[in-house]
């Protein structure tokens, strides 16, 4: 949370200071360039304006491209009498997701092109889906965990845990971040280019917290799955900075 607080501090310091600074130069808004950009946050675009000849703003969105992947899971109880469950289940897991951003650039040198940006991605919490790919399939196994105790539920296994259908016979899992990702970074190039062209290089991070992993609306923990999927959910929940590296090709419209 420290990081947080401390990039939401940058930005106001970055905004504040140099405002000033461009209300004395009188290159406040002048001028717009629009962007496309590429890379880990997706492909997007956006806009930006001075403000003073050492800071620029920019605002805009990214997608990132939605990547399948399929898996089967195995039913833990192989057969019940008088049903005929799936032995398996195909299920597959799906990327992808849409932020908007708001970004202040400071470039401390006149002169250079490099700069140190703060600001903040905001917008899609869920970054992976997964889900079996026919749907109601498990609508049988459904109706049968209704009436059936505790013991008797059956499910298809990750490592400890029984991944169980909900009430249409369908399996939906997610990974959640949050929705608010402050981020920080540091690049060369302008946002808003000298020339009529410009392009820009970035690397930075951006802070989404720590993932969570969601069953129908259960939570799934390390603890709850054991074996060696809840370790790798333990390990997924302290991979709480996304790498940035991004691309920008622009143009200066005015």
């Amino acid at each position: 949370m420290k990081l947080n607080y401390i990039s939401l501090a940058l930005v106001m310091v970055f905004a504040s200071v140099f405002t000033a600074n461009a209300q004395e130069d009188k290159n406040l808004f002048n001028h717009l360039s629009v962007g496309i950009t590429a890379g880990t946050p997706g492909i997007g675009v956006d806009v930006a304006m001075p403000i003073g000849h050492y800071v620029q703003a920019r605002a805009g969105f990214a997608t990132f491209p939605k990547i399948g992947v399929d898996t089967d899971l195995d039913i833990n109880t192989p057969s019940v009498s008088g049903y005929n469950f799936p032995e398996s289940v195909g299920i597959e897991a799906k990327t992808g997701f849409t932020n908007g951003k708001i970004l202040v650039d400071v470039y401390p040198f006149r002169s250079s092109s490099f700069h140190v940006t703060a600001g903040a991605y905001f917008g899609s919490s869920t970054i992976v889906k997964a889900y079996n790919k026919e749907n109601g399939i498990l609508k049988e196994l459904a109706d049968y965990n209704a009436t059936a105790t505790a013991e008797e539920q059956i499910g298809y296994e990750l490592g400890d845990y029984l991944l169980k259908p909900d009430a249409d016979g369908n399996i939906n899992a997610k990974i959640e971040t949050a929705a608010f990702k402050p981020y920080v970074g540091l690049g060369f190039g302008r946002a808003v280019p000298n020339k009529r062209v410009g392009f820009m290089f970035e690397l930075g991070c951006m802070f989404w917290n720590s993932p969570k992993l969601y069953c129908n609306q259960d939570r799934l923990t390390a603890e709850s799955v054991g074996g060696d999927e809840g370790g790798i959910i333990k390990t997924m929940s302290k991979i709480t900075v996304y790498p940035v590296l991004n691309f920008r090709l622009c143009g200066k419209i005015f």
